[in-house]
Formats: structure tokens, sequence, C-alpha cells
């Protein structure tokens, strides 16, 4: 049996932060899932939102000259705990970024560093960059990426040039995340000249790490075929899977469970989706995608995401998006496991319905978590001018990931909840133990 499915805090309540802001934070999962342990630890309300409450946020603006013109762009950065080590977290490009998100993914990344026993807590930038608002300020089309880049390049290196005693301090060490990569993380570096200042660093620049741009991928392919092992009794060859998203981490993904012997049957991106019961050459959509930017066209059936979801698979890995299985289409789906590859793709009362249907959910701050992992291991590589084999990095992520699989199923069994809320039970108890001892709470 789960815990009970209320929510922890009262609607009349506020947290000071809230109160701070003069604005109510929505009831998000990561707040919802702490309050729910917090709880379950007995912990007074003032507690444990002292846990869910960032510590600081700041709200900024980047004016930044773009090809003759002055563009501005607000962002905001929540910096949520650092108890366990640096904030760390990705720098996100997006037309919808607001400062409720900023704090949710930095919320969430403290709970996936210490689920995983890495020593940094949580961060996260958003900067609202609206590209279509960008082609039509400058006249472009059609889609052009060198003209996206541009605009991602000098939306970062402004943004770099305003943060950079946070990032040369190590106070917050950045990484790519959706908008982003390797080539702007390089802008910070040039800001900086300090290798341990950011993470996600492209090939052959000082302090980059082998493996890193794979690494979440190639983690989340790791936490499928241990699900399946340890929850379903089966091994990973033969077994099918679909995925919602072909990028960074789909396509690394997607190879890598084929490279495992598991039909990838079903694949979407944000353009379209393809379908082949007998699995699809992952190789050859590779090279599609990577040509045309998209999976659409490649010579399979078409497949839209609403189909992707009730595809009868043994895995359904949502890859792209947040909050994309909800109470409307969780009654739906017809894989018998989910792996999170996205960060929250499982709303709340989501997960509470796959719950109820037997439909096991790996959280996202265990299945995803490779990437910061990798991340640890640049940085503590930077530092220490050690550079990594590719080999030990993978081999460090997935038994980092199958040690605190087993620690957060153990949690499950002990308290009757579903591996997420015993992920995030574990990753709470962690961050307040040494909240404690520290004297932060």
């Amino acid at each position: 049996m789960s815990e009970p499915r209320g929510v922890a805090s009262e609607p009349q309540y506020r947290s000071t932060m809230e109160l701070l802001l003069q604005g109510h934070e929505p009831e998000t999962r990561s707040k919802v899932l702490m309050q729910r342990a917090g709880q379950r630890m007995g912990l007074p309300r003032e507690v444990i939102q002292e846990l869910i409450s960032p510590q600081e946020v700041h709200v900024f603006r980047v004016p930044c000259k773009i090809l003759g013109k002055v563009v501005n762009f607000w962002g905001a950065l929540a910096l949520h705990n650092m108890a366990r080590g640096p904030y760390k977290g990705g720098i996100r490009l997006a037309r919808d970024v607001n400062i409720w998100e900023t704090i949710e993914l930095a919320r969430l990344m403290t709970l996936k560093c210490a689920v995983t026993d890495v020593e940094f807590g949580g961060g996260k930038t958003g900067i609202r960059v609206d590209m279509p608002e960008m082609y039509r300020l400058f006249e472009r089309t059609p889609r052009d990426r060198e003209f996206e880049k541009i605009i991602s390049l000098d939306a970062v290196e402004y943004y770099a040039q305003r943060f950079r005693d946070v990032f040369a301090s190590h106070l917050y060490v950045p990484a790519p995340d959706m908008g982003t990569g390797p080539d702007e993380m390089a802008f910070i570096y040039n800001e900086t000249l300090d290798p341990a200042s950011v993470t996600g660093k492209p090939e052959g620049t000082h302090g980059w790490l082998p493996g890193r741009a794979e690494s979440t991928g190639l983690g989340v392919a790791h936490a499928a075929r241990l699900a399946l092992r340890e929850l379903q009794g089966r091994h990973a060859e033969g077994a099918t899977a679909a995925i919602q998203g072909f990028g960074n981490v789909g396509r690394p993904l997607a190879r890598c469970l084929s490279d495992h012997g598991m039909k990838v049957v079903g694949i979407t991106d944000l353009y379209g989706g393809v379908y082949d019961e007998n699995g699809l050459d992952i190789e050859a959509l590779t090279e599609h995608a990577l040509n045309v930017g998209t999976v659409q066209g490649f010579p399979a059936q078409e497949l839209t995401n609403e189909a992707l979801f009730r595809l009868p698979v043994d895995v359904l890995i949502p890859a792209a998006a947040g909050e994309v299985l909800t109470a409307e289409n969780a009654p739906q789906v017809q894989a018998r496991l989910i792996v999170e590859a996205a960060n929250m793709p499982t709303t709340v009362e989501a997960m509470d319905i796959l719950d109820e249907r037997g439909i096991a959910i790996v959280p996202d701050i265990l299945a995803n978590a490779g990437g910061v992992i990798a991340s640890m291991l640049e940085y503590s590589g930077s530092l220490s001018a050690d550079k990594m084999a590719k080999e030990e990095v993978f081999e460090r992520l997935c038994r980092k990931i199958e040690t605190n699989f087993e620690l957060s199923r153990e949690r499950a069994l002990e308290l009757g909840c579903t591996l997420t809320e015993a992920a995030v039970q574990l990753a709470t108890e962690r961050v307040y133990k040494v909240m404690l001892t520290r004297r932060m709470i």
C-alpha cells in the first residue's frame, strides 16, 4: 500500500519564501513528494518548508547585442540547497521559462544529487529565449540552425559575464540543459578561465570529460535494464521500448538499448514520430535525424505522441519534456514499466493512477542521474587534472545508479510506498542530516 495521497500543506499556509515573493508556489511534484517525506520523518511543518524552499533566487535581465540589435533576455537563477556541496544545475533556454519552474528544477537537482550520493547541491538557470520571436525580430525564415546557435551563444555569453564571479568561486557550477550544449559551456569557460567552473565542456577543452555527452542517455539505459531485471524479472534482450524524444538523451539511449538486444519500436520528437513493430534501425534513424533535424520522414510507420504512450511495450521512456504523462492519459498507458529520462515527465496525479494500475516508475532522480554523476567526475577531474577514460566514467555512473536504486527499492519495501517516493525519502533524509550537522536548520 502506498502512503495517503493528500498534500501535506494546508491550503492557507504560505512559506516565508511565498510571503516574500507575494505569490503561491504551485503544488509541484518535488514539493508534494518532499512534504510527504518530511511528514513520514515526523518533521515540523516549518522545517519541511525550509527543506523545500531555495536558499537564493536571482531574477535578472541580460541585454545582448545580437547582429546589430539589442535584445533583452530575462531569466532566473535558483540556488536551492548547498548543504552537501556546490550548487549544480543546467542552463535552460526556452520561451516559457518562469521563476517557479526554475525553483522546481533546482530542487529536483538537490534530490538527484542526494539520492545518488553526489557531493553537489541543486541549482538551475532559466533564460526566456523565444526563438520564434527571434525569427520575427530578425526577419529570418525558414528554420536556420546557425542563426539559432548565434542566439543561444550570445545569450549565454552575456549571462556568463553577468555571473562570472558566481561561477569562478564554484558557488554554482552550471552545465548544459534544454537549449544549450557544449558550445555554450565553452563560453562560460572563456569567461572564467577555470575548467572546474562549468561542466559539459566540449571535447578537447581543458578539463573536458570523455563520455559526458552520452552519460545521461547511457545512465537511463542502465536504469531501464536494471528495472527490467529487478522489478519485472526479465532480461533486456528481446524486450520492447518506446521513447519520447530523440535529442542529446534519446539518441544515445536508443542506441544503448538496441546494443543490449532491446527492440526500440517507437520514437517521437517535436515534429513527428516513427514506429516499427520489429524494432527501428537506430543507426539509420540517427543518421536521418542528424541530417534533417527530426525523426519525421524516416521510412517507417508514422506515430504520434498520443499513440506512443498507448503502445503495449515493456518499457515506456519519456525523454523530452516535463508533465507529459497526466491524469488524462495515464489510464491509457499500456507499458509494463516507465523509466523517466526527462525531468518530471509524470505528474503526481498520473503517478498515483499508474501505481494503482501496477505500473512501476523509475523516477527521474535515479534514472537520468548519469549526467550529474558524470558532471561530478568532470568537476573533480578539472580540479586534479586527472582525466578518466570513457569506460571508467560509464562504469562508475552505472555503479552509482545501481547502488542507490537498490537502497531506494529497500526503502520502498520498508515504507510500503512507491519507488519514486522512496527515492525522494532517501534524498530528503540525506539533505536533512547534513543541514543539521552544519547548523543550517
